[in-house]
């Protein structure tokens, strides 16, 4: 059985998100339990060695599997727009 654990940080990050992006993200987490290597892991940074995925181009939600078939969720962060 596969569960999905939150930092207090990744906690307090959800109030941030619209109700259909928090849908968004719980029906990703729900398809990363089952595939938990989906997603690139970050390179280097903050995050560097975690996997992550953008939402909604507005937020990145970085999160660690673990060898128990658990899934992490360290952070939601907003995603920076770059200028081109």
């Amino acid at each position: 059985m596969t569960s999905i654990r939150w930092t207090q940080e990744a906690i307090l990050a959800l109030a941030s998100p619209t109700a259909s992006e928090r849908k968004t993200l719980f029906d990703r987490l729900a398809a990363v339990s089952a595939f938990p290597q989906m997603y690139p892991r970050r390179q280097r940074g903050r995050f560097a060695g975690l996997r992550y995925f953008a939402l909604e181009k507005r937020w990145l939600v970085y999160y660690q599997p673990s060898d128990r078939g658990d899934v992490l969720v360290f952070a939601i962060v907003p995603a920076l727009a770059r200028s081109r």
